[in-house]
């Protein structure tokens, strides 16, 4: 059987907002072209959005039903619109800041010809410096870090200015996050875990073409339960950021007692049928 290499992931759309075009900004970014997505997977988010619409959902209520409730009401209609219409109508709008996004900037500078400048705020407190010309770079930056070592950095945008859902700061990668969906969706379909993993390539030294299967491998039944492990590790972090999405968190992996994440637990290990031969 031949090893194969990563399978190749689908193209993301980066999604993001200039203020002086929509009033908003957001900084582009791949992973808003995921929300939605993670959001339709998540068992508390169905439940609630069908409790809301006095449907009955497979899944049950969760504890924070009002949290979620928020996040289904904020979202609005995401399975009755294109992600990239839901973008423009409503998305950027709720990862945006009505400002500019937050950089440094020259607003012009003092001569003989131009004798003043003036800066307005524009949402965010900044603060504004004069560096002398005559001055070497080097001199002009080490008094202006003096300078500023006089004001608070770092600090929170205004309410008024401040986006009302934020990116988790999550070091999960864009190819986990669409693995993890695919993984979701062919879980939801009854395939077994090692099939997931093989059809996801999540080990490429251990995937193989199943046509090509040799029956009489001694290796094949490690090699199943090698990706159904693998395909489980994924499901698992998978159905806690679709939980977490649910909740207005995203991408996050983090576990919380109020995530219903038994519609996608499945023992993990060597499939059934399969042993391993002796030597």
């Amino acid at each position: 059987m031949a090893n194969l290499g990563r399978k190749p992931l689908p193209r993301l759309i980066t999604l993001g907002a200039e203020f002086d075009k929509s009033g908003v900004s957001v900084k582009p970014d791949l992973r808003y072209d995921l929300v939605c997505d993670y959001l339709k997977a998540s068992p508390s988010y169905d439940a609630v959005m069908r409790k809301l619409a006095n449907q009955k959902s497979p899944y049950p209520i969760p504890k924070d039903h009002k949290a979620v409730a928020k996040v289904v009401k904020d979202f609005g209609q995401i399975y009755k619109m294109r992600e990239a219409d839901w973008w423009e109508k409503i998305g950027k709008h709720l990862y945006g800041i009505s400002a500019p996004l937050p950089a440094v900037k020259i607003t012009g500078a003092l001569d003989s010809t131009s004798t003043q400048q003036i800066s307005n705020w524009a949402g965010i407190d900044s603060v504004v410096a004069e560096l002398p010309l005559n001055l070497t770079l080097p001199q002009a930056l080490k008094q202006l870090r003096k300078q500023l070592a006089n004001y608070q950095f770092s600090t929170a945008l205004p309410k008024q200015t401040a986006p009302t859902y934020q990116l988790s700061n999550s070091k999960l990668r864009i190819e986990t996050l669409q693995n993890g969906l695919t993984a979701l969706r062919l879980y939801k379909r009854g395939l077994p875990l090692w099939k997931i993993g093989n059809e996801l390539r999540l080990i490429p030294a251990q995937s193989f073409i199943e046509r090509d299967i040799d029956l009489n491998d001694p290796n094949l039944a490690d090699r199943k339960e090698l990706l159904s492990i693998a395909a489980s590790r994924l499901i698992k972090t998978a159905a806690l950021v679709s939980e977490n999405a649910a909740r207005g968190r995203f991408p996050s992996d983090k576990r919380f007692s109020e995530a219903i994440t038994a519609p996608y637990s499945r023992k993990a290990g060597r499939p059934i049928g399969t042993k391993k031969q002796k030597v």
